[in-house]
């Protein structure tokens, strides 16, 4: 199985306008440390939802990248939590599986 960190090496190009979520497909996957996690992307607009087995608590990470600014539960954060933020998408892209995931991209704007 193919984790996504070496999938996107693949990857030619990177589309800067990317408007979507990356979500584990169900409910019974789990990364390695048996957390569970989901990234939207929209325009720079980071979300990430992150949950582990020990804890019932979500939490959400919003980053903005153009402002390289943080909240965490909605709550401004600082740079521990940027930190933490990095921590857990770097742990999502090197062990996700391909196969475990799916993409959901909103419907195209009409023409």
């Amino acid at each position: 199985m193919t984790v996504l960190s070496q999938y996107l090496k693949r990857v030619e190009f990177q589309d800067k306008q990317f408007i979507g979520t990356i979500a584990l497909r169900s409910e019974e996957f789990a990364l390695p440390d048996g957390s569970k996690i989901a990234l939207g992307i929209d325009d720079g607009l980071w979300v990430l939802i992150y949950q582990t087995p020990a804890a019932p608590h979500i939490r959400v990470y919003k980053y903005d990248q153009h402002e390289n600014r943080i909240t965490v539960d909605q709550k401004t954060g600082k740079e521990k939590e940027l930190a933490e933020f990095k921590k857990h998408l770097k742990y999502f892209m090197d062990h996700a599986k391909v196969e475990e995931l799916v993409t959901l991209l909103p419907p195209q704007a009409q023409k």
